[in-house]
């Protein structure tokens, strides 16, 4: 049983901090291993990047505790053992304000996004963060250091620029690689992708230590071997945008650094081509990386607004062309409908009309056949029969046409559906003469569930598909009829029923226009029968799908809701 939510709270920000704590500690030793024993201000300092990316990724109440810890934990991961001084705090209170600010005017200011999939994001990292929040810490730490000797007051303006380039480069290189790939990590990426970026990183490290390796001994720091990390870092923005631009940025930086501590490579050397000191080569190394990150990160947040936008668009056109294709199939269908009710208007009226004359014709017929009792075979026996046969034509037409103009509204009561699909199979059988050569099969599932059905509509419906079907042998043939349970539509379970013939079968031409009103192939038919049909088993809920090839035969399958659906849409 899971705790409650207020009990789980405490404890998953003690676990945030103390996973902040860990990292902030070890990149406060990292900026003193990289401070020289003669400097008391770090030329690079990691733990700015931490602080603010634990501020972005955390809520505004929790930013009160995790600038304490900051304030507390400093002092103690730099002094080494010795007994922090009261500069020491002051420094880290300097670092936590930093922090604080950087993430309220980003937050504030541009709705910051940790993915740093905008160019605004990335604006407001360099600006808010990189630049204007490490001033209010160069500023307190510089000058609590004077304050405490530690530093001349003579030479406060030279180390408030290391102090501020210092927490600025930690900015920069660390936060945008915690925050991009804390929030999608390797999201969205194939295991080719993932292995590409492993070899754009290992080329950038092995490319990068060359230069720096095998640098010229009289290379001034403007030499242009420095540059050829630029087409690694395009090479990330185009095909890995900010995450991997951030990682190739962190691996560039360490092999620099790493390098220019060393005393090798071309910031190792002073504008004359002599050695400087450690501060100042990092100093000058700064600047190029500086440069170089925030032209990758900004090229990077750029890809992406492209790509996002490029998505909404496929997005849209995709939402706009379906719901063009639903319009025009509602079109279709409204014409369809309206066209299908004037047809039952002027059919009723039809029926209506010629009902009345074809009755007296057909009284005429029969009292001229009593009276005159022409002989079997003569003339007029022949035309007395022609004329039967035109009226019992005309009668089965007004018959078709007033099922068709007949409202359905059908009275659905739960019942055995193959109690229906078997009597109006033998009532088919009875009634059409070719059906003494066709095999028929049936395989009806009895443990169907009842489905809710008018018997009368939808036996009228499937003796039409039967008939069609018997008529389609004239040579003899089997017959198939199945019913069992379909495929669930939205959820809502089916009943199948599929009625098989091996006859004549159909063209794709012949298949188009199956079901529109009085088209037909048979030269007795009305083109009724299966406009009909259609309308019997929509009118239950259900559909009707025909699959037909020319000389092998015609599958008809009708799907019916079955009883527990009909239920809940009542």
């Amino acid at each position: 049983m899971p705790e409650p939510k207020h009990i789980l709270q405490p404890w998953h920000l003690l676990g945030r901090l103390g996973l902040f704590a860990l990292l902030y500690c070890a990149s406060a030793w990292l900026g003193i291993r990289l401070t020289p024993p003669s400097d008391h201000i770090s030329a690079m300092w990691p733990a700015s990047g931490v602080l603010l990316t634990a501020l972005l990724q955390s809520r505004r109440r929790h930013w009160p505790a995790i600038a304490l810890a900051a304030i507390i934990l400093e002092p103690l991961a730099t002094t080494q053992g010795r007994m922090p001084s009261l500069t020491h705090f002051t420094i880290s209170t300097g670092s936590a304000l930093e922090g604080l600010a950087g993430a309220f005017l980003m937050r504030r200011l541009a709705s910051f996004r940790p993915s740093l999939e905008r160019v605004r994001d990335v604006l407001s990292l360099l600006s808010s963060s990189a630049l204007l929040s490490t001033m209010l810490a160069a500023t307190i730490g510089v000058t609590a250091l004077a304050a405490d000797g530690s530093i001349a007051w003579a030479d406060w303006g030279r180390q408030w620029r290391v102090f501020w380039v210092g927490d600025a480069m930690g900015i920069l290189l660390v936060a945008p690689m915690l925050l991009t790939w804390t929030t999608r990590g390797l999201e969205g990426w194939s295991r080719l992708r993932q292995l590409e970026l492993v070899a754009l990183l290992l080329s950038l490290v092995a490319t990068v230590h060359l230069v720096f390796f095998w640098a010229p001994a009289a290379t001034s720091v403007y030499h242009p071997v420095t540059y050829v990390a630029f087409p690694f870092l395009l090479w990330a923005a185009l095909r890995f945008e900010a995450r991997g631009t951030a990682a190739a940025m962190l691996a560039l930086a360490s092999v620099a650094v790493s390098h220019t501590l060393a005393g090798s490579g071309p910031f190792a050397l002073g504008p004359e081509g002599h050695s400087a000191g450690p501060t100042a080569s990092l100093v000058f190394l700064q600047s190029f990386l500086a440069a170089s990150g925030a032209s990758g990160l900004l090229m990077a947040a750029a890809l992406g607004e492209r790509r996002h936008a490029q998505e909404k668009a496929n997005h849209l056109n995709r939402e706009l062309r379906q719901s063009l294709e639903e319009l025009a199939t509602a079109q279709q269908e409204l014409v369809r409908r309206e066209r299908m009710a004037a047809l039952g208007e002027l059919s009723a009226s039809v029926a209506h009309e010629v009902r009345n004359p074809l009755a007296v014709i057909s009284n005429s017929v029969a009292a001229l056949t009593r009276l005159a009792r022409p002989e079997e075979n003569s003339p007029a026996w022949e035309l007395l029969g022609v004329m039967n046969e035109e009226v019992a034509r005309l009668d089965h037409l007004v018959h078709g046409l007033l099922d068709f103009a007949r409202p359905l509204r059908p009275r659905l009561y739960s019942q055995p559906l193959a109690t229906v699909v078997d009597g109006a199979l033998e009532a088919s059988l009875r009634s059409e003469p070719r059906a003494h050569g066709v095999q028929v099969v049936r395989e009806l599932d009895p443990e169907l569930p009842e489905a809710p059905l008018d018997a009368q509509l939808l036996h009228l419906a499937l003796s039409n598909l039967f008939i069609n079907a018997l008529q389609a042998m004239p040579h003899g043939g089997t017959l198939r009829v199945e019913l069992g349970r379909g495929e669930p539509r939205q959820g809502t379970p089916q009943a199948r029923i599929r009625i098989t013939d091996t006859g004549i079968g159909m063209t794709p031409e012949v298949m188009a226009r199956l079901f529109e009103p009085f088209y037909t192939t048979k030269a007795a038919g009305t083109g009724l029968g299966l406009a009909i049909v259609r309308r019997i088993v929509e009118a239950h809920q259900g559909q009707v799908e025909v699959h037909s090839t020319a000389g092998q035969g015609t599958t008809f399958t009708v799907f019916l809701p079955l009883a527990s659906a009909a239920r809940s849409t009542a």
